[in-house]
């Protein structure tokens, strides 16, 4: 089967390109793919352009007879997904939905665009008065949007592109249940994959980033906004006042939400903006505690908490949605609620001062990511699903 393939690469910022990028090799072992990208750029991954057709996509000459299925990987980044958002109209095929909450990329296309009577007209499409609401407070730069409330849920803003989708994938049965009941489509949940584990000098990445022997390096990874819950993790590290712990954030800072939880107090916190895959995996690797907490979350599932239990790190994350689903034996899940940086607060102290216990949570970690998220197991339910789509 003739497969096109409708996502962003790198050098394109999302973990998207990331995510396809590791699952293509895998998944060319039942398909024949062409890839399409935007326009504007080349793959800085030399190895895809060397096995693959990659085409900048123009909707005047593509021709989608020429192909037995059309994937579209559609995430919340605007500028990575505004071309896959185009072909799909134009083009229904099946779609891996990696975000369910969809309103952050319809409202940066309204930023892109200045077209504010079609963003509103969509909202008020799919929720009457309350998407008229919705829009107006986003034109209003309301100083938290709906995408960072617990309010996101009831309007996700993924109506228009459920409806445009052939069949949709996507990686938790938190989002499957949701979705299937939008619509009777074909919809199927496929584990985010994991990652090929790699050899890294942990003492000299220790050593580059000014961290002792002694010292408990904790990493969080990605982009950093209000839902990554650093307010409250930040303050948990600073009651605990361990001069043991170095806590490394890695990932861009659009909004500059550190530098004001921060305030000039960056003792024991190390900074690193957004990391190219080969830096943040020998970051996770020489950690060893990760923190991966999301609320409200957007339904989306983490790449970046795959690496961190796939090189063997203890990792808490909350316990709520996609990541409720793990075993409780492999990550240490912190309810998003009154207690939370209590619990933080805990689980910290508790992995500083047992190493058995950060080798317990980190070996089964490993072990669940081996066993049910291997990209050759994740590849095969890809293929298996699309043939049966058609």
């Amino acid at each position: 089967m003739k497969l096109a393939l409708f996502s962003p690469l790198n050098p394109v910022k999302t973990g998207i390109s990331d995510y396809t990028e590791e699952l293509l090799f895998d998944l060319k072992k039942h398909f024949v793919i062409d890839i399409y990208i935007d326009d504007g750029y080349a793959p800085s991954n030399e190895m895809i352009p060397s096995h693959f057709p990659v085409h900048p996509f123009n909707p005047k000459s593509f021709d989608p007879s020429a192909y037995d299925r059309i994937l579209y990987h559609m995430g919340n980044f605007y500028g990575g997904h505004r071309y896959i958002y185009e072909a799909l109209k134009k083009y229904p095929g099946v779609v891996v939905l990696h975000d369910y909450v969809m309103q952050g990329f319809y409202a940066e296309r309204y930023e892109a665009t200045g077209n504010f009577d079609d963003y509103r007209n969509l909202l008020v499409k799919y929720y009457g008065d309350s998407g008229a609401k919705i829009a107006e407070d986003i034109a209003g730069w309301m100083p938290y949007p709906i995408w960072e409330s617990e309010k996101s849920f009831d309007f996700p803003l993924n109506e228009e592109i459920v409806e445009n989708a052939a069949a949709l994938i996507v990686h938790s049965d938190f989002v499957r249940k949701k979705i299937a009941a939008k619509t009777d489509k074909p919809v199927v949940k496929i584990n985010h994959h994991g990652h090929a584990i790699k050899n890294f000098d942990s003492r000299k990445i220790r050593s580059e980033l000014g961290v002792n022997e002694n010292d408990i390096l904790i990493c969080s990874a990605g982009f950093i906004n209000k839902n990554k819950r650093y307010d409250v993790i930040l303050t948990a590290m600073n009651e605990i006042g361990s001069p043991r712990i170095k806590y490394l954030i890695a990932g861009k800072d659009r909004g500059n939400l550190l530098d004001n939880i921060l305030d000039g107090k960056t003792a024991n916190v190390l900074r690193r903006d957004h990391l190219p895959i080969e830096e943040l995996e020998g970051v996770i690797c020489a950690s060893d505690i990760c923190v991966n907490l999301r609320y409200p979350t957007m339904g989306e599932s983490s790449g970046s908490l795959l690496r961190m239990m796939g090189y063997g790190k203890p990792v808490l994350v909350t316990n709520f949605g996609s990541y409720s689903e793990f075993p409780d034996y492999c990550v240490l899940k912190i309810d998003p609620d009154l207690d939370e940086k209590e619990i933080i607060k805990r689980f910290v102290i508790e992995l500083l001062e047992d190493p058995d216990f950060r080798s317990s949570i980190g070996r089964e970690a490993s072990e669940y990511v081996k066993r049910e998220c291997g990209i050759a197991k994740c590849a095969r339910e890809y293929a298996g699903f699309l043939r049966e789509s058609g």
